[in-house]
């Protein structure tokens, strides 16, 4: 009998146990630690919330719930993921509220773990921790491709996934308010539908030009291939460089278009193509080329009349004329990576690529 009561009593305990760590709670704005007891606070593992929150509560879990490893919001009807609500918070998945319409600074900011996109795509701030959503698995609202998280029907891209190359399918009409954020652009595509660019969608933009190895095109670009210049929103392209002009290639014909469609696209070279801009070709080259200290030393097969030595947006950075087989170029004058193009006595040319 005894064997029997203590046997019952530890069962309790557990079950007592399990209660405390596994918690599902129905709150309102502001009351979340008055419905909780002081046991519960200590001891939550894993809380599910229904009802409603407020600021002052989501400051309540990242402060004072220091076992907490999961949480899940899907039910709770709230409009705004405060600044640091989640910062420096080690979790191991976060769902996030089906009708949430803001997140704020930082709000996930240092904070681990999975973050579940339940419904709509939010409106951000730039920087809300370096996290990419999750979508759940009933979410109905958006879809996710290879190149980022779109609306269900690929009209909206909300969030582009960090990659060198993106080539976007035709059907995409919007681009949404920081859609891009410390993107490294090298190839990026966009379709013939692309009617609107919204403000701030490209934020702190790298252009990733090549500092060694292959890559298939010398330059970075955007190619957009609508023959309508897409719409712009207030500062839609904010770079993080401060080149004179970034490479851009639109539709033969619409070069004019696009620079007198707003004065944003003044920021871009624009010339007619689909492919990535820069030199025209890199051919084999049919000469030598050494190293003395600092300076390359081309040697060729025939005279050499001039050298033209652009860096990997198109701009010349050294120049000179000759008249000789042998001709050095100083490389305190370039940059890391540059193209040199060669033109022969006999009128032929010929361009290199040279990498420090």
């Amino acid at each position: 009998m005894k064997k029997t009561i203590t046997l019952i009593s530890t069962m309790f305990a557990c079950m007592v146990m399990q209660a405390q760590t596994t918690l599902t709670i129905e709150t309102t704005p502001g009351e979340l630690k008055n419905v909780m007891t002081q046991e519960q606070i200590q001891s939550v593992e894993d809380l599910t919330l229904t009802g409603g929150m407020n600021k002052e509560d989501f400051y309540f879990i990242r402060d004072q719930l220091v076992k907490l490893k999961s949480i899940d919001m899907k039910q709770i009807e709230v409009d705004t993921i405060p600044v640091k609500a989640f910062f420096d918070k080690e979790l191991r998945s976060i769902v996030l509220p089906i009708h949430i319409k803001y997140i704020d600074e930082d709000a996930f900011e240092n904070t681990s773990g999975k973050i579940y996109l339940t419904g709509l795509y939010p409106k951000r701030a730039a920087y809300i921790g370096r996290t990419a959503f999750i979508l759940s698995d009933d979410n109905t609202y958006c879809k996710e491709t290879e190149n980022g998280i779109f609306s269900s029907d690929g009209k909206t891209l909300y969030e582009a996934f960090q990659n060198h190359e993106l080539y976007f399918e035709e059907g995409l009409e919007t681009i949404e308010t920081y859609a891009f954020v410390d993107s490294y652009l090298y190839d990026y595509r966009f379709p013939e539908s692309l009617k609107l660019i919204k403000e701030h969608a490209f934020y702190n933009t790298f252009w990733d030009f090549p500092i060694g190895g292959f890559y298939p095109y010398p330059d970075p670009t955007i190619i957009m291939k609508a023959k309508v210049p897409p719409i712009l929103g207030e500062n839609a392209f904010v770079m993080s460089d401060s080149y004179s002009e970034y490479p851009l290639s639109v539709p033969k014909g619409c070069v004019e278009s696009y620079r007198n469609a707003d004065p944003q696209w003044k920021i871009f070279r624009i010339r007619e193509g689909d492919q990535p801009q820069g030199i025209d070709s890199v051919s084999s080259p049919n000469l030598s080329i050494t190293r003395s200290g600092n300076s390359w030393i081309l040697n060729g097969e025939k005279n050499i009349s001039k050298i033209e030595v652009f860096n990997t947006i198109g701009v010349i950075i050294f120049s000179t004329k000759c008249n000789d087989t042998q001709v050095e170029i100083p490389m305190e004058k370039t940059g890391e990576v540059v193209y040199a193009r060669i033109l022969y006595a006999d009128n032929t040319t010929e361009v290199i690529k040279l990498i420090k």
